[in-house]
């Protein structure tokens, strides 16, 4: 299997993961929650769309004013395939899919 050209790397350790922290301030604007991940010296963008939302279990058919209320235990939810794709993120910003949540 060849590694992605959008990765850094293709392996993530505990040490690449600890090091990633999510700003409190999560953000819903009805097509995708945004949240923004700081790793040493940067700043990463990380969306969320609405398809991965609903992807998750217990969210599966959720409003947007459900997603709203909800977004901090989305994110919570999501944080370790977050922190994995943070940790191999190349560019500034990243977009969790469905299929990575598999």
């Amino acid at each position: 299997m060849e590694p992605r050209s959008d990765l850094a790397s293709p392996w993530i350790t505990r040490n690449n993961v600890a090091h990633i922290q999510l700003e409190n301030e999560i953000q819903w604007d009805g097509k995708c929650i945004t949240v923004w991940a700081l790793t040493e010296g940067r700043r990463i963008k990380c969306e969320i769309p609405r398809a991965t939302v609903h992807s998750l279990p217990l969210f599966s058919d959720s409003l947007a004013r459900e997603i709203a209320r909800d977004r901090a235990e989305i994110v919570d939810r999501l944080r370790p395939i977050l922190f994995a794709k943070v940790a191999l993120a190349k560019g500034d910003n990243i977009e969790l899919h469905p299929h990575d949540l598999l």
